[in-house]
């Protein structure tokens, strides 16, 4: 008879982490800071124009760098509690994450607003169709 390892009592945590605090190092903690800081200085540089840096540039690098880091890490955190259902959801907050944060970059370097939107929705539903077959295909529901 084969034998399975039964779960250690007494270990018992919320949700996907199995209540394991986040370390500083791990992957969660630094994809976002490292998405928020070159997304930060992407933003600035574009803002520039090419000219001198001003105390404005610096601070929407700040902000926005701020802001997409926060927001990485949260719908990251969500989304892992979520595994293994609302593969709908999921997938459209990252594909609306995507696409306003492109649509926003492109918007920084002055072109047509019909542009930042069409780039924005091109790359949110690219987002959205790759990250809903992702959490598809490793789910439970996945045809053999």
């Amino acid at each position: 008879m084969a034998q399975h390892a039964a779960p250690a009592p007494g270990r018992g945590g919320t949700g996907h982490t199995g209540g394991a605090a986040l370390s500083p190092t791990s992957a969660a903690v630094v994809v976002p800071v490292v998405t928020g800081i070159a997304y930060g200085f992407w933003a600035a540089s574009i803002d520039r124009f090419g000219g001198e840096v001003t105390g404005g540039n610096i601070a929407l690098g700040f902000v926005t760098g701020i802001i997409v880091a926060a927001l990485c890490f949260g719908i990251h955190h969500w989304s892992r509690q979520q595994a293994g259902r609302h593969f709908l959801a999921r997938a459209s907050a990252w594909g609306a994450f995507a696409g306003i944060a492109i649509g926003f970059l492109h918007s920084l370097s002055d072109p047509a607003i019909l542009w930042s939107v069409m780039l924005g929705l091109v790359i949110g539903a690219s987002t959205f169709v790759g990250t809903y077959y992702r959490y598809y295909s490793a789910s439970e529901y996945a045809p053999l």
